[in-house]
């Protein structure tokens, strides 16, 4: 029989997915759990709930034993703590009454299991050097020990020397006259190596060892976690940033363009003579001219308000996105002075978000919060704003209006560099929005100028997007303002953003 040894899960949907596939390939007919299904992660209902659908036998973890309250949590750390309690809020009674009825240890035809070690199962000791695997063989009979916990893969074996000794996981057969003890590695949170899912398959007909490591989608597993508002740990970005290659191209429509059906024409319908017609009108020829006439003038001042309209800037036809709570408008900048001639006229992005956890300086919107989270951070020691989106949405990212007053200025250069790791899917635009002064002197805007984020010709790691451009201002442009609209499913990087006087061509 092929049994799975897989241990300490934790609340990783996206690998445990990954490793169920693998393992039905390769057909094993029995799963043994080492315990830590929750903990860390953020799908702890979800990935419960298919454990306890597949998996024969399921051990408690120390996680396990802290979400369901038999285990404190003053050792563990804030991370760990933090994602304990979050654990237990989500679970239903039901949940945490399974959890709480789990046994320490398994036995098996030849083999035993645990969570820490067996000497004292209920206190999760560590198994991290060959010394500590005495205790284990000491209290156990059986040629072979199956343990977690330490998320270290590895084969701890004894012989007749009496002398313990540590072996990275190789594929191997059992030996008469040596015990082994097996750690299977980390399914959800692996620690070691390139951080992939780990885990092994004991067959007991040919009492054989085949450890089993798969990748699995970081990107998406950071995404779970920043869309229900956890920070991922270090290693997990890093990992996201180096499991996609960069595109080398933009991708062109591949597809053919499919012709729209046309409607038949109905044959049935006969044109009537220009005399019947008249007479079919409900007005006659003098009071139908002075109507048409009428409807010209309506459909002409209809078509002017339009394009005035449109002239003004107005998107009254686009969904309007709700400005983020707590509502928050920075007050307007004064581009006077411009010295020094390369100074950036937009604020620059904090760090870190304000006590209110908004970005100060700047206006935003999302359209769906539940579905959205952004935060602020460094990327190769430069402030970065991220946004993740796990579904389709849309993005509002604006600068306060820029006072051009005593300015002069007739161009401006915008530069800015965005990063759009895989799987990215949408669209975004870095826009410089123009404004004159309203008869009443209140800004009014007049024109959008977009620039599509497309991909970098250069290669960018995670793959992305740079503009630099100039853009002409006219005579009476009072006012300007930076915009990031974006419209994605993913995870969005952006870079500080520059608006700079451009004086290539002299000082205005």
């Amino acid at each position: 029989m092929r049994i799975a040894i897989v241990s300490d899960l934790h609340a990783n949907l996206t690998a445990w997915k990954t490793v169920l596939a693998d393992l039905a390939d390769l057909k094993a007919e029995q799963i043994i759990c080492l315990g830590d299904v929750v903990g860390y992660g953020p799908h702890p209902v979800e990935l419960l709930e298919s454990v306890y659908s597949v998996v024969n036998v399921t051990l408690m973890g120390n996680h396990d034993a802290a979400v369901c309250g038999r285990l404190p949590t003053d050792t563990f750390s804030p991370r760990a703590a933090s994602a304990v309690a979050r654990h237990r809020e989500l679970l239903a009674p039901a949940a945490i009454e399974w959890l709480t009825r789990l046994p320490l240890t398994y036995e098996g035809p030849g083999f035993r299991c645990a969570h820490g070690e067996f000497s004292e199962p209920d206190v999760f000791h560590y198994i991290v050097a060959p010394e500590d695997a005495l205790p284990s063989w000491r209290a156990t009979p059986e040629q072979l020990l199956f343990v977690g916990h330490s998320h270290l893969p590895g084969i701890y074996v004894i012989g007749e020397s009496g002398v313990p000794h540590f072996v990275e996981p190789f594929d191997f057969e059992l030996e008469p006259g040596k015990r082994y003890l097996i750690n299977p590695g980390s399914v959800g949170y692996p620690r070691v190596g390139d951080r992939r899912s780990s885990y092994c398959i004991y067959d007991d007909v040919s009492r054989s060892i085949l450890f089993r490591q798969l990748p699995f989608d970081t990107a998406s597993y950071r995404a779970a976690m920043h869309g229900v508002g956890m920070d991922d740990d270090p290693w997990v970005q890093q990992k996201a940033a180096q499991q996609h290659l960069p595109a080398l191209r933009d991708t062109p429509k591949f597809g053919k363009v499919q012709p729209q059906p046309v409607a038949p024409r109905d044959t049935r319908t006969e044109v009537a003579p220009a005399a019947a017609a008249a007479r079919a009108l409900p007005f006659p020829p003098r009071r139908r001219g002075r109507l048409l006439a009428m409807s010209a003038l309506i459909a002409g001042v209809v078509l002017i308000s339009g394009l005035a309209a449109f002239r003004a800037g107005r998107t009254s036809s686009q969904p309007q996105l709700a400005i983020s709570v707590p509502p928050y408008d920075p007050p307007s900048l004064a581009a006077y002075p411009l010295v020094p001639h390369d100074k950036n006229l937009l604020p620059l992005l904090p760090p870190t978000l304000d006590g209110n956890g908004r970005l100060e300086g700047w206006r935003y919107a999302f359209e769906d919060r539940s579905r959205q989270t952004f935060s602020t951070g460094l990327r190769d020691s430069k402030t970065t704003l991220l946004i993740i989106n796990t579904s389709a949405c849309k993005a509002q990212v604006e600068s306060p209006l820029i006072n051009l007053a005593g300015t002069g200025l007739r161009k401006v250069r915008m530069r800015g560099r965005i990063r759009k790791p895989e799987p990215f899917a949408g669209t975004v635009f870095y826009q410089v929005v123009l404004y004159i002064a309203a008869p009443d002197g209140s800004p009014r805007q007049v024109a959008v100028i977009p620039h599509e984020m497309r991909s970098a010709k250069r290669k960018l790691s995670p793959p992305g997007a740079e503009r630099d451009v100039s853009i002409k201002l006219r005579e009476q442009i009072t006012h300007l303002r930076f915009r990031i609209e974006a419209d994605f499913t993913g995870t969005l990087e952006i870079e500080q953003p520059f608006l700079t006087a451009d004086l290539k061509e002299g000082r205005p």
